[in-house]
């Protein structure tokens, strides 16, 4: 008995350590100082509580400006979580299901691929297994419509068959908003507002750039230089075209909310909102992804990973854990739950240091299962640079291929010119100054000879760093261009 006692003591210490905002704090400032993050923002829920929701640092380097729980992040690409759960609300209400034809809600919705074409469903198109890899080019700062993107990604062709894997496809979330729209009779903008946000209390919660930019209590997003370690402040970009997929801007205390009604399964304060079945079915493992290379490093301790619909889904030391991540403009979001613990953790940052906040995630896991603590940050540090190490030999392995003291086949004249895509449309390239210069859409990039037909392609203002291959047909005439994976030809 005595012994009993003395256990179920020491379960309570652990479980009110776990619950322990000033624990909580702790990590959160280590992760800072170790990752050099100007802003964070973390919200923790247990058992339907919120134990904490709080910001750090401030909201731009340089500033005095802080960070709170009501301050705007970008939260990127778990704002995918947020269309499934409306699709599920649908689901609920017989407006859709799941394995739906696309097209029965997007008309215009297509795949380039005949078969995956006549096959292609709702499901498939939210749980990355359509075959075609991302093409962010499409939406990433070209002014396309969401509507436009859609079409224009229907005449790529796919980069592996259809059903036989995992590839990330941003777009694809596009259409599923697409088909939230049309389901509801309302836009995907509208519905997570008045389905979601309101009845979730997320009351600072937006989906627009307008409402970014209008905000007062938002952070500016940071690049990070990882060879000088510098942090400079990125502007912001309008990318409501990507809406469905990663525009939602929230801060800690509205996301807190969000954690509740996840791990309440569709419940928010006594109201159901969704039925359990449809909301579990996003969580449910869809589409199996290989443990492997950087996918291993960043998940040492699982032992299976599958995307389900908008969630991954593997396994943290016994317990399920249901998690995402988010990439958009400078910041980098986290959002993980463990639902049979009924915990969940939130995490935001306002620089390009995304591994930071898997360093933290773990920790907190840890914390919350009252796990031996372990240094993540050194762990994650050691990814962060591996990763890099492997992107900068792969570099030099390129340099090391160039062909040096090379010169075009023509004077650069003969390469100025329109090119067409099927998909991307038309490219237009002009001798300025001597010097040759691609413009497509938005995006104006200067091409520097890099060897032969070949240029490079660097504007790091628009995210850009590509080489541009020209080719020349039998008569010596420029006739092709290829950029972005893609074959232009010249009119």
């Amino acid at each position: 008995m005595r012994r009993a006692i003395v256990v179920f003591l020491l379960l309570c210490s652990i479980q009110a350590a776990a619950q322990s905002p000033a624990a909580i704090d702790k990590l959160a400032l280590e992760t800072m100082k170790q990752w050099k993050l100007p802003g964070l923002a973390i919200a923790v829920v247990k058992d339907d509580r919120v134990i904490l929701t709080r910001g750090y640092g401030v909201k731009e380097i340089g500033g005095s400006a802080p960070v709170t729980d009501e301050t705007l992040f970008q939260i990127a690409s778990t704002t995918k979580a947020f269309t499934t759960t409306a699709m599920a609300m649908l689901a609920d209400e017989h407006k859709l299901s799941w394995d739906d034809p696309v097209r029965q809600h997007v008309v215009y919705f297509q795949l380039a691929d005949p078969c995956a074409d006549s096959q292609v469903t709702l499901r498939d198109v939210v749980s990355h297994r359509t075959g075609l890899t991302s093409h962010d080019e499409l939406w990433d700062n070209s002014g396309l419509s969401r509507e436009e993107v859609i079409r224009a990604v229907g005449r790529v062709e796919l980069s592996q068959r259809f059903r036989t894997g995992y590839v990330y496809q941003n777009i694809m979330f596009m259409v599923a908003g697409e088909a939230v729209a049309h389901a509801a009779g309302t836009s995907w903008d509208d519905f997570v507002r008045t389905r979601i946000f309101t009845p979730l209390h997320m009351s600072h919660t937006i989906t627009t750039f307008a409402q970014w930019s209008a905000a007062a209590d938002r952070a500016t997003g940071h690049r990070y230089d990882m060879k000088s370690a510098a942090i400079t402040p990125r502007r912001a970009i309008d990318e409501d075209n990507l809406g469905p997929a990663g525009t939602i801007a929230s801060c800690t205390r509205d996301l807190a909310q969000w954690l509740r009604f996840q791990l309440a399964g569709g419940v928010i304060d006594g109201k159901r909102l969704v039925s359990e079945t449809s909301l579990e079915e996003t969580k449910t493992p869809q589409t199996v992804m290989r443990l492997e290379g950087d996918r291993r490093d960043l998940n040492p301790d699982a032992n299976l990973f599958a995307y389900g619909m908008g969630w991954n889904v593997s396994d943290y030391h016994g317990s399920q854990l249901v998690n995402h991540t988010g990439s958009l403009n400078g910041f980098r979001a986290h959002v993980a739950l463990l639902p049979r613990e009924h915990a969940g953790v939130v995490m935001l940052t306002n620089v390009e240091r995304g591994y930071a906040l898997y360093a933290l995630r773990a920790s907190l896991l840890d914390l919350l299962l009252g796990r031996p603590a372990r240094d993540w940050n050194a762990y994650y540090l050691a990814v962060d640079k591996k990763i890099d190490d492997a992107e900068q030999q792969r570099r030099l392995e390129r340099e090391a291929k160039r062909h040096r003291d090379t010169h075009p086949s023509r004077e650069l004249a003969a390469y100025a010119g329109t090119y067409v895509s099927p998909a991307y449309g038309p490219a237009m390239v002009t001798l300025d100054d001597g010097a040759l210069v691609l413009r497509w859409q938005q995006v104006t990039i200067p091409l520097t000879h890099y060897h032969f037909d070949t240029f490079s392609a660097v504007s790091p203002a628009d995210d850009v760093e590509e080489q541009a291959e020209f080719r020349l047909d039998a008569d010596g005439e420029v006739k092709t261009l290829t950029i972005f994976g893609e074959r232009f030809t010249r009119k």
